[in-house]
């Protein structure tokens, strides 16, 4: 093996290396302790209300009714729609939780706090679908409205849809990440960040609601440069934007980037989830 070749071989093991190093710590997570261990015990929630989404198949995930004597206001929040995106369900879990030890006094609140849980359990933002069908259909958040006869996240996404009508839902949040800030902007591809946003249905409830977050989370983040915007009108096909389109009731995407540290992304979530409780008079 004369020297070029040795180079060319060392360097096609290093771009290996590479790849695989990559590969591995864009699809592992460690869920914190603390989500880890309600996620254990939500099976033991016995005396909560629970509906199992998608029973009987391996996409099988828990919807957890908190109920006061009161049936409304209505409140249903999703964590987990993307595998991914880990603040979404980790404050979902965090909620789960609270409510269990200390449930509301009025109205409801209805969490799905591992919505596409083989997508978590792989970290992954969506699952596999066949050979030749859009990927787009095992993305949970690209399949509202939903279809009972549909592929494993249509038929997910139909459920979530029936909760929401039969509850009578009147505020839908949906837990989200991003990979930047929206301040930043990926130069090669020229993409926005989503992070630190309220995507939010442009109807008056909705509106009401965005102004009263924003004010409250940016008066306890002393940066600027992670301060929250607004943006209006979720992507089509996505949870909040059938919630907000087909219901007109108030309807967001709450997102983080997953540049920050995870607990301070996890505690802005909750942060926003209270403004709203707050507001509904649940807290």
């Amino acid at each position: 093996m004369n020297k070029v070749e040795k180079v060319l071989r060392i360097k096609g093991f290093l771009n290996l290396t590479i790849f695989l190093v990559l590969c591995y710590c864009g699809s592992t997570y460690k869920i914190t302790p603390v989500a880890q261990s309600i996620k254990d015990n939500l099976s033991n929630l016995h005396d909560v209300r629970q509906v199992q989404l998608l029973a009987g198949t391996e996409y099988e995930t828990p919807a957890f009714f908190f109920e006061s004597d009161q049936p409304q206001p209505a409140i249903l929040i999703i964590g987990g729609t993307h595998g991914n995106e880990p603040a979404g369900y980790e404050a979902a879990l965090r909620l789960v939780d609270r409510f269990y030890q200390s449930p509301p006094k009025r109205g409801k609140i209805i969490i799905v706090p591992l919505a596409n849980r083989v997508a978590i359990e792989k970290f992954d933002r969506r699952i596999a679908v066949p050979e030749g069908v859009d990927r787009e259909k095992g993305n949970l958040n690209r399949c509202y409205p939903g279809n009972p006869e549909g592929y494993p996240m249509e038929r997910l996404a139909y459920q979530i849809q029936q909760i929401t009508i039969d509850n009578s839902v009147e505020v839908f949040i949906d837990l989200h990440e991003a990979r930047r800030p929206h301040l930043e902007t990926d130069t090669e591809g020229d993409e926005k960040g989503l992070g630190q946003t309220i995507i939010y249905h442009p109807n008056e409830s909705s509106t009401w609601l965005v102004m009263q977050m924003l004010d409250q989370i940016n008066s306890v983040i002393p940066d600027p440069d992670k301060h929250f915007s607004a943006l209006e009108r979720p992507i089509k096909n996505s949870a909040s934007w059938w919630a907000g389109k087909y219901l007109d009731i108030a309807a967001f995407t709450f997102e983080t980037p997953r540049n920050l540290a995870i607990e301070e992304r996890i505690k802005y979530q909750l942060i926003l989830v209270d403004v709203v409780l707050e507001d509904r008079g649940i807290l």
